[in-house]
């Protein structure tokens, strides 16, 4: 048998295989234990992190004519030995990127009337979804509002923001989230395991899984590419360093203790060695960054280096990171601000040593007799201009320091007249204006810039449950969602110390009901229900009716009162076109009676 890529061999095959995303297979297996299947879904999420596999699970379990009490696929039954041979007619995989016409979806919607050969369902899975055309959407949305009962259609995509608004309205929507490092560690670890792969120390998975940047796809694809330079599945150092393109872990650390010790030579020694070993201005970059910012989080700096200065450090690196990568010569620059940060006490040094040398030469002219200026600093203005000499002003501004004031001392054999020892109105009204200026300029100096802060609050007046519902939505639109599936059993308690929501969901919102009392859903909540109504304390209660407690209280999700308000102005719009006198004569004349009116929801 031929080689297998890592990503395809480990793809789960069981809803509990699939790491990071507990929440939506947890979702879907309940939807499946009590038979309450969507037409439509969509799952959302950054590349390699499971949509697609998640899609397939799901799928085969759909289908399953045997399927466990788990909800997971039997793996025997006909249905799953159908889809496992890989050319079933009954779940269908389209690739939209490659099929994105109109045509391609016409073809597809001729063919959903169509019942399976085996099996209840027919499932319709498409990939990177967000590529149809806006033809082809427009194409797709009715059959996806209304499918036969035997179609189910997961759709796929990385950029959600791209989909039509109608689109997804038509949907279930789960978002997947980022696979986290410790996450990525043990699922490398695992197959390490169960593969025979040999690390020298777990610091090397860890750097394997930070390149991976969150995608279990990529960083199982990165110990591919480790294992192919490897000899007998050891992997060392020196063999990640070379397959990834990056420096090695020890060498950066060297690097950062010689711009920490100012030894700017034997630091830009070492990008040098870096560059000549082909790895990346970004990715040296990357790794010095990524270190340090663990030296700094766990207190492991080097002696003598307090936790401030690493900070500074850091924030100058990470600053200099966009200027180095656009320069005309990255790998220079590069070594410019390394040698800068390895300087950076001596450049400190200098700099108090070039203060003291200006405020030196401050003192000394202030040590001038009587000096004009001096008795403007510390007398009123009446009293600075009543006490000033005769001087020449010549364009008074104080912004500008090359403006001088200038002395003339008078002949000592000529007496100084009182006319001549009072200045004129004009350089009395320069000196008042001059001085009104500096005093307004210093004010505006020392006045502190407020910021604008970013309000949290996103809709005005009185708060309350209907603006909390559309914040939310600006910030999460699949929280909000959520929430829009069920509704308040009691109005919601607002008060200046605590905020008291009592919410339901009724048994067909069972799914949602299943995601919102996650621990991690509720912490969210509560944290988004603080910064709306700006309190500390929220009393949350999330609880699940029968139908018989439903239909006691009355009670109906806000998504079913707004589709019957739809549904209203639908069948209002359709009396007032029936109603019209032109159509109505238009029936009278032809004989005839209207049979169906197709009202546009847009």
């Amino acid at each position: 048998m031929s080689y297998q890529v890592l990503a395809r061999k480990w793809r789960p095959k069981k809803f509990e295989e699939v790491v990071g995303q507990s929440h939506i297979a947890k979702s879907l297996q309940n939807a499946l234990k009590r038979n309450q299947i969507g037409h439509a879904y969509i799952l959302t999420g950054t590349r390699g992190i499971g949509k697609t596999t998640i899609a397939r699970i799901f799928a085969k379990a759909l289908r399953c004519e045997q399927r466990q009490e788990d909800s997971n696929p039997c793996g025997t039954c006909n249905s799953c030995l159908d889809f496992d041979s890989q050319s079933s007619m009954n779940v269908i995989e389209i690739d939209g990127a490659s099929n994105n016409s109109v045509d391609d979806i016409r073809d597809l919607i001729s063919n959903v009337q169509y019942l399976p050969t085996v099996g209840e369902y027919k499932v319709y899975i498409i990939d990177e979804v967000h590529m149809l055309s806006t033809s082809a959407f427009n194409a797709l949305l009715k059959t996806l509002e209304e499918p036969p009962k035997h179609a189910v259609f997961i759709l796929a995509t990385t950029e959600p923001e791209k989909l039509l608004g109608t689109v997804l309205s038509r949907c279930q929507r789960f978002d997947f989230r980022n696979a986290t490092l410790i996450d990525l560690v043990g699922h490398v670890k695992k197959i390490a395991e169960k593969e025979g792969i040999q690390f020298e120390n777990d610091e090397l998975i860890q750097t394997i899984c930070i390149q991976g940047n969150g995608s279990f796809r990529d960083t199982l694809s990165l110990v591919d590419q480790v294992l192919s330079f490897s000899e007998d599945k050891v992997v060392s150092e020196e063999v990640v360093a070379m397959a990834l393109g990056i420096a090695k872990t020890s060498a950066v650390l060297t690097l950062i203790n010689n711009m920490f010790a100012g030894q700017d030579q034997q630091a830009c020694d070492l990008v040098e060695k870096f560059i000549s070993e082909n790895i990346s201005t970004k990715n040296i970059l990357s790794s010095i960054l990524s270190k340090l910012f663990d030296q700094i989080k766990d207190h492991q700096l080097p002696e003598g280096i307090s936790q401030a200065e690493a900070l500074w450090v850091y924030e100058s690196l990470a600053k200099d990171a966009n200027w180095i990568l656009d320069s005309l010569l990255p790998p220079k620059s590069l070594q410019i601000v390394v040698k800068k940060i390895s300087l950076r006490r001596s450049f400190f040094t200098e700099g108090a040593t070039l203060s003291g040398q200006v405020a030196t030469a401050d003192s000394q002219k202030k040590t001038l007799n009587n000096s004009p200026v001096e008795k403007q600093e510390t007398l009123s203005t009446d009293e600075a201009i009543e006490s000033t000499p005769q001087v020449e002003v010549s364009d008074v501004n104080p912004s500008t320091e090359n403006n001088v004031v200038k002395e003339q001392e008078p002949s000592p054999v000529e007496e100084v007249t009182e006319q001549e020892a009072t200045p004129s109105i004009d350089i009395r009204h320069k000196i008042q204006e001059a001085m009104e200026e500096e005093s307004t300029e210093e004010i505006q100096v020392d006045q502190p810039v407020v910021a604008p802060v970013e309000e949290v609050v996103l809709e005005s007046g009185e708060k309350s449950w209907e603006g909390f519902l559309k914040s939310l939505a600006k910030i999460s639109p699949a929280a909000a969602s959520n929430l829009e599936q069920g509704n308040l059993v009691t109005p919601i308690n607002v008060t200046e110390l605590q905020v008291s929501v009592d919410f339901a969901y009724s048994v067909d919102g069972k799914v949602f009901y299943d995601y919102m009392i996650e621990d991690e859903s509720q912490k969210k909540l509560v944290d988004n229900l603080k910064k709306y109504f700006g309190c500390d304390d929220v009393h949350l209660s999330i609880t699940l009716l029968d139908d018989e407690k439903a239909d006691e209280a009355n009670f109906i999700s806000r998504a079913a009162i707004k589709e019957e308000e739809e549904q209203k102005v639908h069948d209002n719009k359709r009396d007032e076109i029936l109603n019209d006198p032109i159509i109505q004569n238009a029936q009278d004349i032809f004989s005839a009676k209207v049979d169906k009116v197709i009202v546009d929801k847009k």
